[in-house]
């Protein structure tokens, strides 16, 4: 049934691609024919003819668009896609950009650029030239004549019939140069922009030419740059928080023994391995408009690539090793088993059906992911409220050396943010508070984190719908994380990445352009089935015994056994303990239990004896934890087993003292106190197991005096038996049972709260109801420790005296 609805999810997903895409192809380069390296090629012979020295120079190629012409079209999709097939704006729109720097001198100016059109056509070739170079200062007349004579020699692509408009002349001290400019003219041009073509010369000799476009009412135009300033500054905001909260708990649990660093110190060097790369291939691009005053243009590009892979790839491998190390901390002790094929790749053990049945459900879901990222901003974009933009995706295949290749190496890395990080940290996280499930959270956190990486995000403006809308490919991814494991998910991600960033380009491109980017895809594709079919016909499944975990994972393993068990032990304690108070005829109860551990040791209970009677059990095992509850516990069965045959408080002590004796650990005692209240006379026989004496507030005298009845604890061989007493209660007194976590609850400098301060509050609330009395008692030893975390347990019972005559009444 499995392998089915992966089937359909993969049929489903491709469906859904090639029905979104159309929407987002405005802004793609349609009919992009030549690749990068064909551009230079081009571009190379093109130099050679205006006299720049190729061979002498560095030389970066980057993918440059009109700005003005972008911004004019981009609200009208339909406009775009028609511009894109347009002879004379087609060529305007975008192409690649080569340009010749001078080596071991200032970037700028440089030699000289070359553009090529998508087709592979020169649309401008411009040569440079240093202020101080000479040229002299040649009449005007002649070379606008050599200017119309090289305007009428030649077809300019995207420039048909130039009409000359001016001349633009530039006096310096060695030389004047002259750009002259010709109109075109053209009907489908966007009202309010001017087609031109310049003509350019240093001095006296011809310098190049080149496309512009400009706004016809004169003003300049203006690169908006503030939607990358603020997405950059929010990429290096969510990645030093979330490194800042990753490395806070790293430590704690690395203190713990919780965390491992043996595959975190792996994945941190693939990933920052990959990220260098990566930043080698890009480097042109990173610094193509870059300057750093007398700077080469190599340095500059080593520059900016050494601060990307300073202030950010090394954060952002960090943040994919700490991720790991505490996500799978907190993943283990719930989905252990989600890990496991990703185990066995780390083991270098990747031939098994655990890892290929992994790879192929990733493979299968990788359509699906990909459509996610697509269908989230559809609807805004179909109502218009957003527009297509080029993307950065398209932007680093065009731009990058390698070209649709070095995608990989993108997808790769997108993968791993958003499977380590994003899911196995942001999903194993969460747990339930109060009840409430934080997946939610968890899942909103995976998606926010891989949008503000740039995974996934559609190509569309304004960017900051982009970045709120781009949670589709990490919540996909998400649904297959739940669905199989980590690795499925992962690789879900990096192949729905190729999808998402080449299958557009795919449709567009032509020739050998589109060559280059159906291998950049086809080769992984292959390469990951053939290791999934290699795993399954292995047919051999992985599992892994105790003895195979690392010393952290069992260290895990340990704690969530103890911790299973002190929660199991938690639910039979607060079986044992009161639910709530007794509403009694002529008297109230208000009571608190506050445990210094898990499991505490102290215990109280209220027995209905019939005939207006109430049993009062009030017990303090030594100590606290785990023994001290199972002593409680037994304790407690073994009353209300008596208390079926004889309450007697003498009788009780002596059959529970003689069970922890048989039973019990040695040396462990419990102090107990056991006491039959009459509700309707008042009157009060009790026992005691070297319990601290309980109180009484007389409300006629209007003091306070213990219930003394000395005993050994229970568990000691005794030679003497118990005491009985009786004390009688008038209406209005407060009996008060109390457990020796109160009084020896200490402040700061280690001072007891002591019986002195614990009589006083009492004589002073004596007058009070059982439940203001008990608040009061509480507020005093929490004002008196400052909040600080008990020692011992504590436990209070107040119980306030009308007698049944006030009741009636």
């Amino acid at each position: 049934m499995k392998r089915i609805l992966a089937v359909g999810l993969c049929l489903g997903g491709t469906v859904a691609l090639f029905l979104l895409l159309p929407a987002y192809d405005a802004a793609q380069p349609h009919g992009l024919s030549v690749t990068r390296a064909g551009a230079r090629r081009v571009a190379d012979a093109e130099a050679r003819k205006l006299g720049i020295p190729v061979e002498k120079a560095w030389v970066d190629v980057v993918w440059e668009g009109s700005g003005v012409l972008e911004g004019e079209l981009s609200r009208n999709p339909a406009a775009r896609r028609r511009a894109s097939s347009d002879p004379v704006l087609g060529p305007r729109l975008g192409g690649f950009v080569v340009t010749y720097f001078r080596r071991g001198q200032e970037k700028f100016p440089d030699y000289g650029f070359v553009h090529v059109a998508r087709d592979g056509a020169v649309t401008s070739a411009r040569r440079r030239a240093r202020a101080e170079e000479g040229g002299g200062h040649p009449a005007l007349e002649a070379l606008r004549a050599e200017a119309d004579r090289f305007v009428a020699s030649r077809a300019f692509p995207g420039a048909p019939g130039p009409v000359y408009e001016s001349v633009r002349p530039n006096v310096l001290s060695a030389r004047t140069d002259h750009l002259f400019r010709y109109r075109v003219d053209h009907p489908a041009t966007p009202p309010g922009v001017r087609l031109l073509l310049n003509v350019a010369f240093v001095g006296d000799r011809l310098a190049g030419w080149q496309l512009s476009e400009e706004y016809a009412d004169g003003r300049a135009f203006k690169y908006e740059m503030g939607e990358d300033i603020v997405g950059s500054i929010v990429r290096f905001a969510l990645l030093y928080v979330l490194l800042a909260v990753l490395l806070a708990i790293f430590l704690r649990k690395y203190h713990a023994g919780e965390v491992g660093v043996g595959i975190g110190a792996w994945l941190f060097a693939v990933t920052l391995g990959g990220l260098a790369v990566t930043d080698v291939l890009t480097a042109q691009m990173l610094g193509h408009g870059t300057g750093m005053g007398g700077t080469d243009a190599l340095g500059t590009a080593a520059a900016t690539a050494a601060f990307k892979l300073l202030f950010f790839d090394v954060p952002f491998a960090l943040l994919v090793s700490l991720g790991w190390s505490v996500g799978e901390s907190f993943a283990r002790e719930r989905w252990g088993q989600r890990l496991a094929s990703f185990d066995a790749l780390v083991r270098r053990d990747g031939v098994n059906a655990t890892v290929g049945g992994s790879l192929l459900t990733g493979l299968l879901a990788a359509p699906a992911v990909a459509a996610a990222a697509y269908l989230l901003p559809w609807p805004a974009l179909a109502a218009g409220l957003l527009t297509p933009r080029l993307g950065e995706e398209t932007q680093f295949v065009l731009g990058a050396v390698g070209g649709p290749i070095a995608s990989i190496l993108g997808a790769a890395m997108s993968a791993l943010v958003v499977s380590v990080p994003g899911l196995l940290f942001g999903l194993g996280a969460t747990r339930r508070v109060r009840g409430v499930s934080l997946l939610p959270a968890g899942l909103l956190f995976a998606g926010l984190l891989g949008s503000g990486l740039g995974v996934g995000r559609a190509p569309v403006g304004p960017a900051g719908w982009a970045f709120l809308l781009g949670i589709g490919m990490p919540l996909a991814a998400a649904a297959v994380f739940f669905a199989r494991d980590l690795l499925a998910a992962a690789t879900s991600v990096f192949v729905g990445s190729l999808l998402f960033g080449l299958l557009p380009l795919a449709r567009v491109l032509e020739g050998t352009a589109r060559t280059g980017v159906v291998v950049a895809m086809a080769v992984p594709l292959a390469v990951l089935l053939a290791l999934a079919a290699a795993g399954l016909a292995s047919g051999r499944e992985v599992s892994y015994s105790y003895e195979d975990l690392a010393p952290h994972v069992r260290r895990i393993v340990e704690r969530e056994r103890v911790k299973a068990e002190i929660e199991a032990a938690n639910r039979i304690q607060a079986a044992l303990l009161p639910s709530r108070d007794p509403r009694l005829s002529g008297a109230s109860v208000a009571s608190h239990y506050g445990a210094a551990t898990e499991i505490g040791g102290d215990y109280y209970d209220f027995l209905p004896l019939g005939d207006g009677r109430l049993g009062l059990a009030f017990g303090d095992v030594a100590g606290h934890g785990l023994t001290s509850g199972i002593l409680m516990a037994m304790a407690k069965s073994a009353l209300l087993v008596q208390a079926e045959y004889d309450v007697a408080p003498r009788r009780v002590l002596e059959v529970l003292n003689d069970h922890v004796l048989r039973t019990a650990p040695k040396r462990m005692l419990m102090t107990f106190f056991f006491g039959v209240l009459d509700l309707g006379t008042g009157e009060l026989r009790y026992a005691s197991a070297g319990h601290l004496d309980p109180y009484v507030y007389r409300a006629g005298a209007g003091r306070l005096e213990p219930l003394s009845a000395w005993g050994f604890p229970l568990g000691v061989k005794r030679r003497d038996p118990f005491g009985e007493h009786v004390a009688v209660l008038s209406p209005g007194d407060r009996l008060v049972l109390y457990s020796d976590g109160l009084i020896e609850a200490a402040d700061d400098d280690g001072e007891p709260f002591g019986f002195e301060r614990f009589e006083r509050v009492l004589s002073a609330a004596g007058l009070r109801s059982a439940e203001e009395i008990r608040r009061d008692v509480l507020a005093a030893v929490r004002r008196f420790t400052r909040n600080r975390p008990p020692e011992d347990d504590q436990t209070l019972v107040v119980l306030a005296y009308e007698g049944l005559a006030a009741a009636a009444a």
